[in-house]
């Protein structure tokens, strides 16, 4: 997608942060946008925000964790706007700083059903709308550097649900239709509220938590600012960039894991003469390309 004038886009967690820096960028490339999140009065505050630069934008109250919610969120940019052409899958959680052998149960699913199932099941309302409207559209999964590698320890929830935003958007990437893209955007340590997460936890997951305690900021290290996020994803979107990193920092994480991942495999094993044979992807192509010759 290389133009994103008079485009709609949804953003869920869009009040703040990462959301809110992707709204403001699509608005200064005249898009118009619909902000979800949970609370309507801070989508209210937010959409006002981005009308006064000079687009269309409403707010809409949206709990990724309920699919009526998704759907009501739909129908009402649908209502809008007549079409929506961008999705910006950007709500996410975190319980803190937690080892694995103490994370509870109620955490584990809270994180998951916000950062995996509520994306997954933005995206199938979603798509089942783009493949009807048969137009281009994109779809932008909010991932992490915790997607590529592990930053640090004691985010065994948080970790495993922003791999599963990987693997899942990969396959989204191999199986949609030509008119809608995919990408995956990867931020570092970013200055965002995902801290005070909890303190807006739904009571079906434990009901809210004090916020944990944040990290000092007045000595050597310190996260990006949000504002680094926006502007460089859309840059990328028009690239046709499937992954999305802002942030440079990030980087020796995906090789550390990918050198290690390269060296086990050389270590361990060897390529025979007709290791093609044994090649997965390679036996679903040609399975595939028999079944349309067929057809």
């Amino acid at each position: 997608m290389q133009d994103f004038t008079d485009k709609v886009a949804v953003i869920s967690g869009g009040v703040n942060g990462i959301g809110f820096d992707i709204a403001k960028a699509l608005a200064a490339e005249k898009c118009h946008v619909v902000i979800a999140d949970l609370d309507q009065e801070a989508c209210d505050a937010a959409a006002a925000e981005i009308a006064a630069m000079g687009v269309s934008a409403i707010g809409r109250k949206c709990d990724v964790t309920q699919e009526t919610d998704i759907k009501a969120l739909a129908d009402a940019a649908w209502a809008e706007f007549g079409h929506v052409d961008l999705l910006f899958n950007n709500a996410g959680v975190g319980a803190g700083l937690v080892s694995s052998p103490k994370m509870d149960d109620a955490d584990l699913r809270w994180i998951f059903e916000v950062n995996f199932f509520g994306n997954w099941n933005m995206c199938m309302e979603f798509l089942r709308r783009f493949k009807d409207q048969d137009s281009e559209a994109h779809i932008c999964n909010t991932a992490s550097e915790n997607s590529i590698g592990w930053p640090m320890p004691r985010m065994a929830g948080y970790n495993a649900s922003k791999a599963a935003v990987l693997g899942y958007t990969g396959m989204l990437r191999m199986e949609l239709p030509a008119h809608i893209s995919v990408s995956l955007l990867c931020p570092g340590w970013t200055q965002t509220d995902i801290g005070n997460s909890g303190t807006r936890r739904q009571a079906k997951f434990g009901g809210p938590k004090p916020p944990r305690p944040s990290f000092p900021m007045d000595g050597d290290f310190f996260p990006y600012a949000v504002e680094t996020v926006g502007a460089h994803t859309l840059a990328e979107i028009k690239k046709g960039s499937f992954y999305i990193f802002p942030h440079y920092a990030a980087r020796h994480l995906a090789e550390e894991r990918n050198d290690e991942i390269i060296a086990a495999f050389d270590a361990q094993t060897s390529a025979s003469a007709d290791w093609q044979k044994h090649d997965t992807r390679s036996f679903f192509e040609a399975l595939q390309a028999a079944r349309d010759k067929k057809e």
